[in-house]
């Protein structure tokens, strides 16, 4: 046993270590997609980042990028590569996890031998490296988001239980327990997952501590979901809802100064739990003593949350629900802002709301009473009770996405019917359980169609057979699911995500899963409370709706690491197996066992997976958010949407400190008060917004919505309206029904005058574009709205007092149509619009909708100032984000190319269209119908041969793809007719191309695309 100990923290090592340097190796260097450019940047400068905060992972962030002594070019890296080194160190405890596991099982039949040292060693590595070579996991691990680090602490904490498990005997073996709770308490500064760990944990003592019953069972069960909630709802909120409550009766009851309650609070908590520990020494009372010991520690881990306090009062630029006090503190942890899910009762996507309940009190501290203010209430909706019921899946009545339709066609629910229970639970299994874990599972285990997003239906209602479906690799299983599998086309064939393993982990895995159980059912209990919890009890806690932003494998990875041990008694199953039919030796039996298991499920899943898992050369989120700021004139307001289009923007400013001259604003961010105000402040180089509204009309509870009521009072001028918002005179509000007043607008229509003299005097615009400058703008605000919300008021405020001192950029303008005439003023600089005040002569010049380009600024930007994110290089990695980003900037390429030739200036256009194809290259982002404009360009640039060239590789390439959508059987032909159609138009555009002056040198072509098109039109 003591030459075990010695092999298996040797062995671990090794095995940890080769994880950590697989996930250093193909870290992204810099900031990703999605919320790594936000918590990168939050993380650099202790900001505070969206809800719930991870402040434990921004202190050890802050702690990686001191490292680099705080270079900025490569903080991103480091904080990458923390979550690299705790992803590895995730696998290292699951060896230690697995092979524990099994030497429990060995020496629950006998003594330990040679034999079955090594077999367990090779488990351990097995079930280890294929968690390592996962592909929700490596995703992970390979940047700057908190799962990797939340995986971190789950493993930790599920191999610190099985530790206790060993010394449970030995005396101070409780300080494993009390280890435990401090993990928990930094978990929860990390992400909440770690509390799933809980009941796992809970099994692990009751089976070692007592005698196992039918009773005792469902009382473990029970304590283990009471202390679940007892965390997640009441101490994690109640602490801070208690000093709320505190703080609020010494302030606006006792007359004390603010803060004094939370003080006195929290030296009554400390004060409390010191006289306990008092009491339990005294009375030697061990299970009180551990009980709070556990409770100090999870307090101590949680405190980190103080971080985010502090940091909000100091005023940081990212500073997203200023959580400043208790009160806003509260809503920031309880998500206020993301709303509720119900999850035992409530209603159908049918319900109509029928009212509202408030819930909990809104306050802000007022400075010149020197008391707390009510501002509004957090409130829930009241829906109508014949629509609603138990365990509600099909819930959302959201109007943003098709949800409604794609209840129906999860659950067959028809019309517009309350659904009834089969139908909910239908939705269940083949949604949540189905298309939201279990495809995720076998992504993991058996393989993954491709990258690209599945829906599992399209609008139609047609099944996706086509995208992110889960594949095996074995062609007749794959065929019936989803068509034809052989000479696939290069959209499919390329695709970085298409990885297969024939089902080899799972296999492995469910032999795993059956030893298990039958060799030690207690262990395999734990085993599989870990993997519900962190699994189908996630799907179900969840409750998400259908087409959601981005797939949500990473959330389900506890659950993976689960079977990942079972994998790993996979090979304890089949050694032990070839050992009793063999009779060989056992140390040959296990060695040779654990080289075929390795070479067939971790080294195979290594081979598929390491192209799409290899960030080491992508750049593309840093890249483009550089480039938006690029596009920017100095002093520039720059409005952008999603998470995709600020999170790296965000990330260039804080970390890399470019352009911070320019002033972000996020437009779904905007309707919250905490979004608008600072921006009457100013931030690095960049000055404060003008508004007309003062700073206090935009604070909380105040035009948190402005009221529409039109008086037929016609169009007005945008100042106007606005100045009648901001007035105080009583006739400018209405009373609200529920008590109250809000500030109304008088009309939907309105003018913005354009004095063209002002603007060519004060240098807005040039000569040239004085005769292009219209007098007014008008626009009208989409009819049957019944209010604006404080965005739409900032953002007609801005437009009406910036009078065009400070240029205006959109980085999606179909996200201002509602508010502004953007889509008449829109004009393309670099890679983002910008609102002028005049139409541009190339408007109608170029296939790009809005208001043409400025093409001699984005010639030179394209050319000599973006870079592209490293896309044509061989190894760099092409997800669906950085896809569709560089689709449409390729779009963008053949725009200024067709504007340029407009002008007559051939050579540069030639020059942008090479550029776009270089740095955009097929193999790597598959062509699309747009880039027919290339085909056209060349031809009228005097370029033939390069556009007749590319015109047959595009006919090539789509034939292909005809094809093989023809080789699909007739029930999928419904789903394929908008790929096949798409191939048409193609031929057909190439073709109306080639008419313009081309047929002769095209002649084949143009024969090959009739053949193409006969019978197909």
């Amino acid at each position: 046993m003591k030459n075990y100990k010695r092999l298996n923290i040797i062995i671990g090592w090794i095995v940890g270590i080769a994880a950590c340097t697989v996930y250093v190796m193909t870290a992204e260097r810099t900031a990703s997609w999605w919320d790594c450019g936000e918590y990168i940047a939050t993380a650099f400068k202790l900001q505070v980042g969206h809800p719930p905060g991870a402040p434990t992972f921004q202190l050890l962030g802050n702690l990686f990028s001191l490292i680099t002594l705080r270079d900025p070019m490569t903080a991103g890296f480091m904080v990458n590569i923390m979550s690299a080194l705790a992803s590895g160190f995730s696998i290292l405890f699951l060896f230690w996890s697995i092979t524990m596991l099994g030497k429990k099982l060995v020496l629950k039949y006998g003594e330990m031998t040679s034999a079955k040292m090594w077999t367990i060693f090779g488990s351990g590595l097995v079930g280890a490296m294929a968690y390592c070579f996962s592909d929700s996991f490596w995703f992970s691990a390979v940047e700057g988001e908190v799962y990797a680090l939340s995986s971190f602490f789950t493993a930790l904490t599920f191999w610190a239980i099985l530790k206790w498990d060993e010394v449970a005997d030995q005396p101070h073996h409780l300080r494993w327990v009390i280890f435990i709770s401090f993990m928990i308490g930094l978990a929860i500064g990390v992400h909440l997952l770690n509390l799933l760990v809980i009941p796992a944990v809970v099994f692990v003592i009751y089976y070692r501590k007592f005698k196992p019953t039918r009773k005792g069972f469902w009382y473990a069960l029970l304590l283990s979901g009471v202390l679940l909630g007892v965390i997640l709802w009441g101490i994690i909120p109640g602490i801070v809802s208690l000093a709320g409550r505190f703080e609020l009766f010494f302030v606006n009851n006792l007359g004390l100064p603010f803060n004094s309650g939370t003080y006195f609070y929290f030296a009554l908590l400390v004060g409390g739990i010191v006289w306990g520990m008092w009491y339990s020494i005294k009375k030697h009372r061990v299970l009180l003593n551990t009980g709070l010991l556990c409770l100090i520690f999870l307090l101590v881990g949680y405190s980190t949350f103080f971080i985010l306090v502090i940091r909000a009062n100091a005023g940081t630029p990212i500073n997203q629900n200023e959580p400043k006090n208790a009160y806003s503190l509260l809503d920031y942890l309880n998500r206020e802002q993301y709303g509720s899910r119900p999850l035992v009762y409530g209603q159908y996507f049918t319900a109509r709301i029928i009212g509202t309940k408030d819930r909990s009190a809104k306050y802000v501290r007022d400075d010149e009473t020197r008391k707390y203010k009510k501002v509004g209430t957090n409130f829930d909706y009241i829906f109508d009770p014949t629509h609603c019921g138990l365990f509600p899946r099909m819930h959302s009545i959201s109007n943003d996405r098709p949800h409604a339709e794609y209840y129906r066609y999860f659950s067959g629910t028809p019309g517009d019917r309350k659904p009834t229970m089969a139908e909910n639970m239908r939705f269940f299994i083949r949604y949540h359980l189905g298309w939201q874990y279990m495809r995720y599972f076998m992504w993991n285990f058996v393989g993954r169609q491709n990258d690209i997003q599945g829906t599992g239906y399209d609008r139609a209602g047609n099944r996706d057979v086509l995208n992110g479906n889960w594949i095996s690799g074995i062609k007749f299983i794959d065929e019936a699911r989803l068509g034809p599998q052989d000479n696939l086309p290069d959209f499919q064939k390329n695709n970085q995500g298409r990885n297969v393993y024939y089902f080899l982990p799972l296999i492995l895995g469910l032999i795993g899963l059956y030893y298990q159980y039958k060799k030690d059912k207690q262990s395999s209990f734990v085993v599989f409370l870990l993997f519900f919890m962190t699994g189908i009890a996630i799907v179900i806690y969840l409750n998400q709706p259908p087409i959601e932003p981005r797939e949500r494998d990473y959330s389900v990875v506890g659950s993976f690491y689960a079977f990942a041990i079972w994998i790993g008694f996979g090979v304890m199953a089949i050694a032990e197996y070839l050992q009793k039919k063999m009779k060989a030796n056992g140390v040959l039996i296990a060695g040779i066992t654990t080289a075929v298991t390795f070479t067939a499920v971790p080294l195979l899943m290594a081979q598929q997976n390491w192209d799409d898992h290899d960030r080491s050369q992508k750049s593309a989120a840093r890249d483009f958010a550089r480039n938006m700021l690029l596009s920017c004139e100095p002093n520039a307001i720059l409005i952008c949407n999603g998470d995709n289009d600020t999170f790296p923007v965000w990330f260039m400013q804080e970390v890399e400190g470019v352009r911070t001259d320019i002033r972000v604003i996020n437009s779904a961010l905007a309707g919250s008060h905490w979004h608008v105000q600072p921006l009457f402040s100013k931030v690095y180089e960049a000055d404060p917004l003008k508004f007309t509204l003062r700073r206090d009309q935009y604070a909380l509870g105040t035009n948190d919505w402005v009221a529409i009521q039109d008086r037929n009072i016609g169009r007005r001028e945008l100042m106007e309206l606005i100045r009648f918002i901001a007035s105080d005179n009583p006739s400018t509000v209405q009373p609200q029904r529920g008590g109250g007043q809000v500030n109304f607008l008088p009309s939907t229509q309105y003018t913005l005058t354009i004095d063209r003299d002002d603007l060519l005097k004060r240098g807005i615009i040039t000569q040239d574009q004085y005769a292009y400058t219209v007098p007014q703008m008008q626009h009208d605000i989409d009819a049957g709205r019944n209010a604006i919300y404080r965005s739409d008021l900032a953002f007609l405020d801005i437009l009406a007092t910036n009078n065009w001192e400070r240029p205006i950029y959109v980085a999606s303008p179909a996200a201002q149509r509602n508010v502004w005439p953007i889509m008449q003023f829109a004009q393309l600089e670099g890679v983002i619009h910008r609102f002028v005040p005049y139409h541009n002569p190339n408007k109608n010049m170029t296939e790009a909708r809005f208001n043409g380009i400025a093409t001699e600024k984005t010639y030179d930007l394209f050319m000599n100032q973006f870079t592209w994110g490293n896309l044509n290089h061989d190894r760099a990695r092409i997800g669906p984000e950085t896809r569709r980003s560089a689709e449409e900037h390729r779009r963008q390429f053949a725009y200024l190319a067709q504007a340029l030739i407009a002008e007559g200036k051939n050579d540069s256009a030639v020059q942008i269209l090479n550029r776009g194809l270089e740095v955009f290259p097929h193999h790597k982002i598959n062509f699309d119908v747009f880039v027919v404009y290339y085909v056209q360009s060349y031809f009228r640039t005097g370029e033939t041969e390069k556009g007749l060239a590319l015109a047959n590789q595009m006919v090539d390439i789509y034939e292909a793809n005809l094809r093989y959508f023809e080789r699909f059987p007739p029930k999928h032909r419904r789903f394929l007719e908008p790929y096949m159609q798409e191939a048409v138009n193609v031929f057909g555009f190439l073709r109306h191309s080639m008419l313009q002056g081309f047929e002769e040198p095209c002649q084949d072509l143009f024969a090959r695309l009739d053949n193409l098109l006969a019978g197909r039109m």
